[in-house]
């Protein structure tokens, strides 16, 4: 236990590091000369389908998504030199932290997990990005995510920059046999922003869909409403796909749910399918035609993924530096296209 000294000392420090985190931002926000996203954008909110800026301008914020924490030791890139690199050499606007629930994740290892999240939301803060905080999950788990999120919502909720994603992935093996049904992620989902909203009034929270947060048409024809019947504030909603599996039938719903009104964050996708591993198929032209509609609609993305694992989705080649200054031969090719494809959509 500590003693009186040592805990004001160490509350001392926190507010001194949260006030300093704030006023990176401020500072961010009011530099002419090198705007970041969140200088430029500000508070996001949503207004009807649309993420908006602090002008209530709808905004398209893109970004990378790290990959699940404990796997290949991915968090060791959470830190605050990797993205900043990100930041000035990939030129993304945001990055996702997925923190793996499952295996040897959270469950494993709550403490070490939550050290990484609380240095990549700094990190992200410092370079003026917004961050996609993953609760990296295929089940239900209510009781720990109101826990995991209270506590970084108490703490960094007064950001601008951060973006709550309160569950990944819910599962389940077809469409007629889903593990968590719309009605139980629906239920989840309350107790969970409730939670944040004790300590988060206005950050954007992005609800999973069901089976692989694909069934946004679901989601569109029940969303989340407040007691008088409007949808609840800054809420969206999760779409996954990978191009050279989810084609046609997805984007069918995926155009469904945006006639109805829905806002949607697409917090992972990529070009390739889902036989994930080192033999895994690209479908450029179906990603191209995905990235088309997402800037037609202005919906926000996070592309898979910021990683040394031997995926054809992972960027990185082994032995990458875990605090940036990537040259070409550290990337693998889908890594050199991620790289050039960010930086094209800055010029």
């Amino acid at each position: 236990m500590l003693s009186d000294q040592s805990q004001h000392y160490s509350d001392f420090m926190k507010s001194y590091r949260l006030c300093f985190l704030a006023l990176t931002i401020i500072l961010g926000c009011s530099a002419p000369d090198t705007p970041t996203p969140v200088g430029q954008n500000g508070q996001l909110s949503i207004d009807g389908r649309f993420v908006t800026n602090e002008a209530g301008e709808p905004v398209q914020i893109r970004g990378m998504s790290f990959f699940w924490h404990q796997w290949e030791n991915s968090h060791a890139y959470w830190n605050a030199e990797c993205i900043q690199w990100l930041a000035d050499d990939w030129k993304v606007d945001a990055v996702r932290l997925p923190v793996g629930i499952h295996e040897t994740g959270w469950f494993a290892d709550s403490l070490t997990v939550e050290r990484a999240v609380r240095r990549g939301i700094e990190g992200a803060a410092a370079a003026g990005l917004y961050v996609v905080v993953d609760w990296h999950s295929h089940n239900i788990h209510t009781a720990s995510a109101v826990g995991f999120f209270s506590r970084i919502a108490k703490e960094y909720g007064h950001l601008p920059n951060v973006v709550y994603e309160i569950f990944n992935e819910p599962d389940g093996a077809s469409l007629d046999s889903l593990d968590e049904t719309w009605s139980e992620i629906k239920a989840y989902s309350e107790e969970v922003i409730a939670a944040i909203r004790a300590h988060d009034p206005d950050n954007i929270i992005v609800v999973g869909t069901p089976f692989w947060s694909q069934l946004v048409d679901t989601a569109a024809d029940d969303p989340l409403l407040s007691a008088d019947g409007k949808p609840l504030d800054n809420i969206a909603y999760t779409l996954h796909f990978y191009a050279a599996h989810h084609q046609d039938d997805l984007m069918a719903r995926a155009n469904y749910a945006v006639e109805r009104g829905l806002p949607i964050w697409v917090t992972e996708c990529g070009r390739t399918g889902v036989n994930y591993g080192p033999n895994n198929s690209l479908d450029p032209a179906y990603w191209d035609k995905w990235e088309a509609w997402m800037d037609q609609n202005k919906i926000s993305w996070n592309k898979w993924s910021l990683s040394i694992k031997n995926e054809v989705s992972s960027s990185l080649k082994p032995g990458a530096s875990t605090t940036g200054q990537w040259q070409e031969e550290d990337l693998t090719s889908e890594g050199i296209w991620n790289r050039n494809h960010f930086r094209s959509l800055k010029e």
